[in-house]
């Protein structure tokens, strides 16, 4: 499932504040909300036009992603890639350095980045992960990024996030850190920043992560200078006017519990509220997800998603051969054996007490619940 957060810059001094298979967002909390910002530029003629977009400035970019893109690990959901790739074989991804490309819309850039391409339909794998060296987040580090297709790939559709990995190898989502990029004729590009102050003071590896939506054949994603600033006071000026006419779109908190008194005895009776929990929200209209996790003495999560059409179902530990056992909304308390209920989330409205309830192995496997994604871990 996808992440598709559209954040816009503040800054006109463009400053840019990152491979285990497959990922596993897990939400994190943050106070800072993102800034995006969505450019689509006038209709324009078969006359190629040059696009110059801001540039970081001197001493402020702590980790540049295209500066050495094959100090990363790339990898899809099942496999390792060679990098740089090679664009003769892209069928199970592909990513390397650019220091020029054309985007949608005829758009020539002479800027630096990545090209990265999610694995093709013929190939068993999905999607595409950057997992980047260990980096120690400071306070006030920014990721900052232009997105993009690149020209000549007109159903490009994917989802891009910045991603990191947790010390059990998971990966995790950082909020606010996830885009939908989309082409269009006319030429659309996206600002992306966002705050990392969350993981000031930890070593992490971010990780780069492009996921399809839908068909990957056109998924050429362009990330233009894509870099972690650290900015101190340095950057004030407001970006152009024309570049605020934009569409934006956040995502949308919503707060529960899962409810464990229905759930197999040993998860709940020896220590209420329960044991813990992976939380997963399933996008219905597409293959993205969102995931975050309960603790042991408590049974209440948060999570960040994109509005949309969910389904929200929560996983703990099996017992013998039975690797996980699944819990759902059901929207219906007491619960067990109902269907899961498609949970809507909108726009600017934050959803409270959304409760995960009924627990289908209690009701003897007899109701049909998602699968645990494989890159979701057990807490």
């Amino acid at each position: 499932m996808k992440n598709k957060v559209i954040f816009l810059l503040t800054i006109s001094t463009f400053v840019v504040h990152a491979c285990n298979p497959a990922a596993t967002p897990s939400d994190v909390s943050t106070e800072i909300p993102p800034a995006t910002t969505e450019i689509s530029t006038p209709a324009q003629s078969d006359e190629r036009v040059l696009l110059e977009l801001p540039t970081p400035i001197p001493g402020t970019v702590a980790l540049d992603f295209s500066a050495k893109p094959c100090s990363a690990s790339w990898s899809n959901n099942g496999e390792y890639l060679p990098c740089p790739g090679n664009l003769d074989e892209i069928t199970g991804g592909y990513a390397d350095r650019f220091d020029e490309i054309v985007i949608n819309g005829n758009i020539l850039i002479e800027q630096p980045g990545l090209l990265s391409i999610p694995a093709q339909p013929e190939s068993p794998f999905q999607a595409i992960f950057g997992k980047y060296p260990p980096f120690t987040v400071m306070d006030g580090d920014r990721f900052q990024a232009v997105l993009a297709c690149e020209d000549g790939y007109p159903t490009c559709d994917a989802d891009l996030a910045l991603e990191h990995y947790n010390s059990n190898g998971q990966l995790v989502q950082i909020p606010n850190a996830g885009w939908q990029i989309t082409a269009s004729e006319e030429g659309r590009y996206i600002y992306a920043e966002t705050d990392l102050s969350m993981l000031a003071g930890r070593t992490v590896q971010f990780s780069l992560s492009v996921r399809e939506n839908g068909n990957a054949a056109d998924d050429h994603v362009v990330w233009i200078q894509p870099h972690i600033a650290r900015l101190g006071g340095a950057a004030t000026d407001a970006i152009s006017a024309n570049q605020k006419e934009i569409t934006q779109i956040d995502a949308v908190q919503v707060s529960g519990i899962v409810d464990m008194r229905s759930a197999p005895p040993y998860l709940f009776d020896d220590h209420p509220p329960g044991s813990p929990a992976a939380v997963v929200f399933f996008d219905i209209n597409s293959t993205m997800w969102y995931t975050t996790e309960t603790i042991a003495d408590s049974a209440a999560f948060t999570i960040k998603v994109m509005p949309g059409e969910y389904y929200a179902l929560a996983y703990s530990y099996g017992v013998g051969d039975i690797p996980y056992v699944e819990s759902a909304y059901t929207g219906i308390d007491p619960s067990c054996g109902n269907a899961m209920a498609v949970l809507q989330v909108l726009a600017d409205k934050p959803l409270e007490n959304v409760k995960i309830n009924d627990w289908n192995w209690s009701c003897e496997g007899s109701t049909k619940r998602l699968a645990k994604p494989d890159e979701v871990a057990l807490p």
